[in-house]
């Protein structure tokens, strides 16, 4: 140790008694100082913890690890959590737009809510103008104002009511994750035009974009925008260039008016979601001919005809588009009444047992989905023709109809139906649903992320290897894990 400062032995020998005193108090007085410096430091880290633990929650917004403080549904899930196991892609809230990351960056995994004051209005993706940035703020709808976005389709833009309708309705980690990699194999399938398919490619198409659009994908998407823009212009120059039918023929021909369909349905979900000018008069164009094209008794047919005796199947296709396009906002002409007259056909068909007919009044099994949907998405309500035909539903599959992927009795086209009826409906009705569906498809998915064919003879594209049907098979897939969050039970 170093003698303390003024300490000189020079001056004073340590041999004579004064020098023993004056060397020990010396010593002393280092020892004080050096106790209470240390004292010091001590009081400073007791302070530190203290204040530490007074900092209110507030200065960590959604907790330490970015997730909602309070959980809607405290019942166990699977475990991992659909939470815990999709944190890799969940980011946390941020006021910075987000880093590139190796993740995929969309408003739709945000985990929390909030509008921007200010926000490029969503127009001008391919022409002149301002541009939009490559990605939205954290949380943001489309074009900043949450009033444009009807309110079952909230749950695709806000991460935290995202999250709690996958935890509320048992979504499981993996069926989130299966959806991603189905989205990801239709990106890498997309044709350099931007359709999709070189078999039934309107229709293709139109499934595609629905199930990016379901995902909560837009053009600024980082991942996905590009597939997105490239398939919507597709749709905007070839539609155009065909009158507004989207079936991109010079007239509507037996598989025409189901393409037609299914394209003006993903068509007036973009629109909704984006309020892009562009699609206005394509959109117009396009509701138009199907009103036009409906029967005398409320339903449609092949090629538009007006004969008796409509398609449930044709129909149920119709009644998607024009309740897309009712909730585009525009009031296009004759929307609303072609609903209201659907529903006396879907009531003409409604078969004994609760089930819907083809063509008449009997129970099919494949078709029953479709005339609860259609019903419960115009009406909103959950009377007796919902509740019968629901529980029609369950019981014939439990009976006759298991939900078994590869078996011979395989029917995604009734399992597309099902699956947002039952979750429609709710209650024990989806829990059992769930259960049955989920595993079943995605456990069955490929490992490049498409969905092989099944099993099922006379299923249409659904057995094919080739043309249609990997489109086909994967985006109904996606489409039924997609249910927890791309529309909610509500009203008109």
């Amino acid at each position: 140790m170093h003698p303390p400062q003024g300490y000189s032995p020079e001056l004073v020998p340590e041999t004579s008694l004064l020098g023993r005193i004056q060397a020990k108090l010396a010593a002393s007085r280092f020892l004080t100082y050096s106790i209470l410096f240390h004292v010091i430091l001590l009081a400073l880290a007791g302070g530190i913890v203290v204040m530490t633990q007074m900092i209110p929650d507030e200065q960590f917004p959604g907790g330490p690890v970015g997730l909602p403080e309070e959980p809607v549904d405290t019942r166990p899930v699977d475990k991992p959590s659909v939470l815990d196991a999709l944190q890799p892609v969940l980011q946390p809230p941020t006021v910075t737009p987000p880093k590139v990351q190796d993740v995929i960056d969309t408003t739709a995994r945000q985990t929390q809510f909030t509008v921007p004051t200010a926000m490029p209005v969503f127009k001008n993706l391919t022409g002149d103008g301002p541009q939009v940035p490559p990605t939205l703020p954290p949380g943001a709808l489309p074009d900043g104002n949450p009033q444009h976005v009807p309110p079952g389709m909230i749950s695709r833009f806000d991460g935290r009511s995202r999250q709690q309708q996958m935890v509320k309705l048992g979504m499981k980690a993996k069926s989130e994750q299966s959806v991603l990699k189905g989205l990801r194999w239709l990106k890498d399938h997309q044709n350099e035009d931007g359709s999709w398919s070189a078999q039934f490619t309107p229709s293709m198409t139109g499934l595609a974009l629905l199930s990016f659009l379901g995902h909560g994908e837009l053009p600024q998407s980082q991942e996905f925008g590009p597939t997105v823009k490239k398939g919507v212009d597709w749709l905007l120059n070839k539609g155009t260039q065909s009158g507004g039918r989207l079936s991109m023929t010079p007239m509507f021909t037996q598989s025409g008016v189901y393409e037609h369909a299914i394209a003006t349905y993903a068509l007036g979900e973009y629109y909704t979601m984006t309020k892009d000018d562009r699609v206005k008069d394509l959109l117009t164009q396009a509701v138009a001919h199907i009103v036009d094209g409906q029967a005398p008794d409320g339903g449609w047919q092949y090629a538009y005809a007006k004969g008796p005796d409509s398609d449930t199947s044709v129909t149920g296709w119709q009644i998607q588009a024009l309740k897309a396009a009712h909730l585009s906002g525009l009031n296009l002409p004759g929307v609303d009444e072609a609903l209201d007259k659907a529903m006396l056909d879907l009531k003409r068909v409604n078969g004994p047992k609760g089930g819907f007919g083809y063509r008449t009044a009997t129970d099919s099994y494949s078709l029953t989905g479709a005339g609860v949907l259609c019903t419960y998405f115009w009406k909103g309500e959950k009377d007796k023709v919902v509740r019968d035909g629901v529980k029609f539903i369950l019981d014939e599959t439990e009976k006759n109809y298991p939900v078994v992927y590869k078996s011979e009795k395989a029917n995604l086209y009734a399992w597309y139906y099902h699956t947002q009826a039952c979750l429609m409906f709710g209650g024990s009705a989806w829990t059992k649903w769930n259960k049955w569906f989920q595993d079943q498809i995605t456990d069955n998915q490929s490992p490049d992320g498409s969905w092989p064919a099944i099993a099922a003879k006379a299923a249409g594209p659904q057995a094919d290897e080739r043309g249609a049907g990997p489109f086909y098979r994967t985006t109904l897939c996606v489409l039924m894990l997609e249910v927890y969050y791309r529309y909610m039970p509500t009203n008109n």
